[in-house]
């Protein structure tokens, strides 16, 4: 049981990091990227201000 609880906060801890991380790099990239991926700048802007505890 503990093993298990462990692993589903190993996941969660990865999944907060992963959004954390792709948000920080969406401030990264230029306008021509971004329309690449088919987001604006202000939408990048907005999301890589969120922390990384929200969707």
């Amino acid at each position: 049981m503990m093993h298990v609880r462990l692993a589903n906060w190993r996941l969660a801890w990865q999944r907060q990091w992963q959004r954390h991380y792709t948000r920080r790099r969406l401030s990264d990239l230029d306008a021509r990227l971004l329309d690449d991926v088919g987001i604006s700048a202000a939408r990048a802007e907005h999301e890589a201000r969120k922390p990384f505890w929200r969707r």
